[in-house]
């Protein structure tokens, strides 16, 4: 899976608390009833950052873009990517919702599973590390060291306190493809990976980063950048998810069943609500 991933904040002139509102509730229901977004996406999650975090506790600190919240969309094929940006049912439906700020962290990145708990569930405290790479790797070598010498490291440091644990590595982006979209002006691509780790609690989160701080800088020395890799600290918040096996994943959305009240509204257009035929 291909994970198109997010990271946004509110505006300036907004609270917090309007801004979850949009997010949690106009958005998605503008996502459950746009087709071309529930055909395309595969699972989409969003993750809330948790206030009054300590940075000081945290093994990377949380970055001076306050960030209020993360978001992964999963798809199965890069030209997925394309049809969302460019459909006209994201474009008039979804694109014209523009609730936060203009600056955004856009990643496109290719999934890497390390570890998870035959009891995981999804949701809960997560951890999230942006990581940079060191300026003398490539995108392949620092993957590759992540995946095959960081992640014991990390898993044996955890100690058993991780739910899961996942990796997602850089894949390129142009950023002349968001030309024109909501996310024309977020930093694409800054970052060669994005780490999930999954917790039962924020005592756990700040226990972990206690007691693997030094084996995981340690490790990290040999290729990331320190500088500009940032924490983010959230309740993650599953919408749906298609990727499980059946009997286990989301029901499918009413807007994609025919002879359903949202696949009806859909057809009857996107606009021009008010223009009729035949009038003098």
């Amino acid at each position: 899976m291909i994970k198109f991933m997010l990271a946004a904040r509110k505006r300036p002139d907004d609270t917090q608390e309007n801004y979850f509102y949009n997010w949690g509730i106009i958005h998605v229901a503008l996502m459950l009833t746009t087709p071309a977004v529930m055909k395309v996406f595969k699972r989409y999650d969003q993750h809330y950052t948790i206030n009054g975090i300590n940075s000081d506790k945290l093994i990377h600190p949380l970055s001076e873009m306050a960030w209020d919240n993360f978001a992964d969309h999963w798809i199965e094929k890069e030209d997925d990517f394309d049809i969302i940006l460019y459909h006209p049912d994201y474009v008039i439906r979804m694109q014209p919702h523009r609730f936060g700020d203009h600056n955004f962290i856009v990643e496109v990145t290719e999934e890497n599973f390390v570890h998870q708990r035959p009891d995981f569930a999804s949701g809960g405290v997560k951890l999230v590390h942006f990581l940079k790479k060191q300026p003398h790797l490539s995108h392949a070598e620092f993957a590759e060291v992540w995946r095959d010498k960081h992640a014991p490291v990390v898993l044996e440091a955890a100690n058993g306190l991780l739910r899961k644990y996942m990796q997602s590595s850089h894949l390129p982006l142009d950023p002349k493809r968001l030309k024109g979209t909501l996310f024309e002006m977020g930093g694409v691509g800054q970052f060669s990976g994005v780490e999930e780790f999954w917790f039962d609690s924020l005592a756990d989160l700040y226990q972990f980063c206690e007691q693997s701080r030094a084996a995981i800088a340690a490790s990290e020395a040999n290729f990331v950048e320190a500088a500009g890799s940032i924490s983010m600290v959230t309740a993650e918040r599953v919408i749906y998810d298609f990727t499980l096996p059946e009997g286990q994943r989301s029901p499918l959305p009413a807007v994609l069943a025919e002879g359903s009240l949202e696949t009806a509204v859909y057809n009857q257009g996107l606009r021009d609500w008010n223009k009729v035929d035949g009038g003098d």
